[in-house]
């Protein structure tokens, strides 16, 4: 497929999303864990609530459009040939959950072409629904939501992220306390998902963070945009940002210089822990 889905198709893959984040909330709501396996390292965790809630969603996207295809950060990779694929997070912020810690969600973004045109979050601990779809608004529970409009990085509360494994961390704890005298103040909640709507409904004024899957941010990337921000992805780096277009060119120097002034990186891992 090329060029933008026309309107009519949008709204109804949004009203899928939407329907399929909230079923996936339910398998939250149980709190079913299982045995908790490890991924990347012995703190990256994988509950069985993960792997139920990427299969119900899978299920669903099967049913519905058997033609899109399907990526998941519990292995669930399905080709397609609609030119539409989702890309599902089914617990972002899985640390958080396990102790219940407000902060996870239910990640459901739907590209085409390589860029995010529908993105759905729904924040479980505390049931907000964040959607959007290109061209449109985005919302939250079903109001408008906006970026910030702040201007200065001085004044702006930056929300960032950190890896699982203890080096990365280390290093990033640098590049963090590099940054922190040049804004109000840093947030960190554990699910990259959440934090990007927050940039969106202007609970921050900025987001970045290093070590990210494209299932972290896919939905939270078009969210923001709807908001009236600017969020892009750097696969290579594994890297978000996000803003308001007000902040954008001073975000982006001061974390540039700050990770320059932190030294040589290792290859991006797996965060959100």
């Amino acid at each position: 497929m090329t060029g933008v889905p026309d309107a009519n198709e949008l709204d109804n893959l949004l009203a899928l999303a939407i329907d399929f984040a909230l079923r996936a909330g339910e398998v939250h709501r149980l709190r079913a864990t299982g045995d908790v396996a490890s991924k990347s390292t012995a703190t990256d965790p994988v509950t069985q609530v993960d792997r139920e809630a990427e299969a119900l969603i899978a299920e669903a996207i099967e049913e519905a459009r058997p033609n899109d295809a399907i990526l998941g950060e519990e292995s669930t990779l399905v080709e397609g040939t609609s030119g539409f694929q989702w890309v599902i997070d089914p617990l972002d912020g899985t640390v958080n959950y396990l102790y219940n810690f407000p902060s996870y969600g239910v990640s459901i973004g739907i590209e085409t072409d390589g860029e995010p045109v529908v993105g759905v979050v729904l924040d479980t601990a505390i049931n907000h629904l964040f959607a959007a779809r290109r061209d449109d608004k985005a919302t939250k529970n079903g109001a408008e939501i906006r970026v910030t409009s702040c201007s200065e990085l001085s004044l702006a509360l930056l929300g960032t992220g950190f890896a699982y494994d203890p080096a990365v961390r280390e290093r990033q704890a640098t590049i963090t306390g590099a940054l922190l005298p040049k804004v109000r103040d840093i947030r960190r909640s554990g699910s990259c998902a959440v934090d990007l709507c927050s940039v969106a409904a202007g609970r921050l004024d900025a987001f970045y963070e290093t070590g990210v899957n494209w299932w972290d941010v896919a939905a939270g990337i078009q969210i923001v945009r709807s908001a009236g921000g600017i969020a892009t992805y750097e696969p290579e780096l594994k890297r978000v940002f996000a803003s308001g277009p007000k902040l954008w060119e001073q975000l982006i120097n001061a974390v540039n210089q700050a990770e320059t002034e932190s030294g040589p990186q290792s290859p991006p891992p797996s965060a959100n822990i």
